[in-house]
């Protein structure tokens, strides 16, 4: 591999190679002005020990210059961009120059994966590197309550992946009881809920790699498990129900002119809040189907609906301003009345999210940039609803939001990892997204290629056959076999969460859906299989190597078992045949399931895995229930 072929993600802006080759040898120091920081001290520490584990080198870390002495030098330099940074290797060794700590940390990133490929070039190159970020705000946010939530181990590892590549924000999605309120313990008394206690160890651990780990509780909308329990029901829009997008729902939505509602929220701000120290907070406020239904109906038919949306989310900004925090909120509600976005609270940031291959909105960045609102571009992962993921879904919409947010100027880029409804998806599923996410987020223009199967295969997964990057991205468009439709997930998905085998399921009946024909089950089935001989090819050195490949291999199994359904629901069996094949089915889906329960626990804590097991558990009772009959 030539210097040139180095995998770097992401892609730095600048980068100038020149002949030559430097080979970290023994001897070397790593040095440092003697009023560095603390956090350049362990900074430092971090390239010591990246030295001495890909070279077996023990570098020492010096506050005096020794003359003639190689190795890596830190220089600060205050005409670099904030988290800037330059990196030069020559004949005398590494310099790098930064203008604050985070720009040094981000350096060393670089250097990280220039040392861990040093054996395909045979040493390090002779190379300058001049780099910066596009966006100030560069994250992503953990769904933590679609039933499934990591454990602390598995959140340091999560951090770790993303402080690699040089993201510097975390949020966690709050909604229902996946955290531990003290002041609402029965709510969560019988959970596995991330405590104050876990966030405020993740909080340091994020902050020690330049991370700001931001609160996130949704407070306005997305409020059903509270509001279904008697205590909290008189606080919501409709206590009986209202009527959703889908069909008659459990009440959902706060009532806006409630006072008590406000008293509720800040109850549990002051529960949630002091584990962060974060100065920002995320207060949701998405998907308020309920509005104007139940008891804040004759304001919004006097006043309009968007009027009493915005008022409600002036009290929380005066709220959340108390609390010392700077208040970030979802911004699709007001995105239906324009008219109102120049009342918006000029210093709390708007989410603009989307998640299909041409979204964001291009027309609400501009709305929002023009009336000098800030704002970040939230786009998604597109591993929800798909088993495996949708990766050409996936990379068009980051790419998208990226585009937008540097056109509009947008202060922050969000990448957004759901898990609605159930949590289908294990973990790695969401890592190409990760990784070609931050790389856009860092720099648009020279990250639309990346290269995310190597950066895979060469950093997260370590496969010596490099396959497994590969593999990840094509079993990702395995949707690609079924035609195209309004849901935002695959077909299979679709057959198994909804559907089943008695079609019974009207949830999507409003998206008019195409029905898959046999002939793509088919596909996909042919398509899947030829892609898990793969599997059994790579030859991971990760720590977790067994996980992932178990994890890959449950996706398939399950991918298979949808295709599997939607041929025999095609079939014209006699009820001998029926009888087999059900049976089959019923055999089948029990081992997933068992086997699902088993990696699911790897990673995430035993609470909410019967309930992301719901549908399949649904699915095994229409076996069952067939072969009874």
């Amino acid at each position: 591999m030539s210097a040139e072929h180095l995998v770097l993600v992401p892609r730095p802006r600048d980068i100038l190679y020149s002949p030559g080759t430097y080979e970290l040898a023994e001897g070397g120091s790593i040095r440092i002005a003697k009023e560095a920081s603390s956090d350049l001290h362990k900074i430092a520490e971090r390239v010591k020990g990246i030295i001495q584990q890909n070279t077996g080198c023990v570098y020492p870390i010096q506050t005096e210059a020794v003359p003639e002495e190689h190795g890596l030098v830190f220089v600060k330099r205050s005409d670099l961009p904030t988290e800037g940074y330059a990196l030069k290797i020559g004949p005398r060794g590494i310099e790098i120059r930064y203008s604050d700590d985070a720009g040094a940390f981000h350096a060393v990133s670089t250097f990280k994966q220039l040392v861990a490929q040093r054996d395909e070039i045979g040493k390090l190159p002779f190379l300058e590197v001049s780099d910066y970020p596009d966006f100030a705000a560069r994250g992503i946010m953990l769904d933590i309550s679609r039933d499934r939530i990591p454990t602390l181990e598995t959140l340091y590892r999560i951090v770790d992946l993303i402080a690699d590549l040089k993201l510097n924000q975390l949020q966690l999605y709050i909604e229902g009881f996946s955290y531990a309120y003290p002041s609402f313990p029965d709510v969560w008394r019988d959970r596995t809920p991330i405590t104050p206690e876990e966030i405020r160890l993740l909080d340091v651990y994020c902050r020690n790699r330049f991370i700001d780990l931001v609160p996130n509780q949704n407070s306005f909308g997305h409020m059903t498990p509270w509001l279904v329990r008697e205590e909290f029901n008189e606080l919501s829009e409709s206590p009986e129900g209202c009527m959703a997008p889908w069909g008659w729902y459990h009440p959902t939505t706060l009532n806006p002119l409630d006072p008590n509602v406000i008293t509720f929220l800040e109850k549990t701000y002051d529960d949630l809040l002091p584990a962060f120290s974060s100065g920002y907070f995320n207060v949701g406020c998405d998907e308020t189907f309920e509005l104007g239904q139940g008891r804040s109906k004759q304001q919004c038919e006097e006043r309009g609906k968007g009027a009493v949306y915005l008022d409600f989310l002036w009290k929380l900004h005066e709220l959340v301003e108390r609390k010392g925090k700077k208040m970030m909120y979802w911004a699709d509600i007001i995105a239906h009345y324009p008219e109102l976005i120049p009342s918006l609270p000029q210093d709390a940031i708007a989410l603009e999210w989307g998640y299909e291959a041409d979204q964001p909105s291009s027309e609400n960045c501009e709305r929002l940039s023009r009336s000098g609102i800030p704002f970040y571009v939230c786009p998604g992962t597109s591993s929800w609803n798909s088993i495996a993921g949708l990766t050409d879904n996936m990379k068009a919409n980051l790419r998208n939001a990226a585009t937008l947010g540097k056109k509009f100027g947008a202060i922050g880029f969000l990448n957004t990892d759901w898990g609605s409804p159930n949590h289908w998806q294990h973990l790695p599923v969401s890592y190409p997204g990760f990784i070609y996410g931050a790389a856009l987020s860092w720099g648009v223009d020279c990250n639309a290629d990346v290269d995310v199967a190597g950066y895979l295969d060469r950093f997260v997964y370590r496969d010596l056959n490099r396959v497994m990057g590969r593999f990840a991205l094509d079993l990702g468009n395995y949707y690609r076999q079924e035609k195209e439709s309004a849901f935002d997930g695959s077909g299979i998905y679709r057959t198994l969460f909804y559907h089943r085998l008695k079609d019974a399921n009207t949830e999507l009946d409003r998206l008019n859906l195409p029905p898959l024909e046999r002939e793509e089950y088919e596909r996909v089935d042919e398509y899947v299989r030829r892609l898990r001989s793969l599997l059994e090819e790579a030859d991971m050195r990760c720590d977790d190597a067994e996980w992932v490949k178990s994890e890959h291999a449950n996706a398939i199994a399950l991918i298979l078992h949808g295709a599997k359904l939607g041929r025999i629901k095609h079939a014209d069996l006699n009820e001998a045949e029926r009888e087999r094949a059900i049976s089959g089915l019923a055999a089948d889906l029990e081992g997933i399931v068992s086997e699902f329960e088993r990696v699911w626990l790897c990673r995430n804590r035993a609470g909410g895995m019967k309930e992301s097991l719901v549908r399949l558990d649904k699915l095994m009772e229409e076996y069952r229930t067939e072969l009874h009959r």
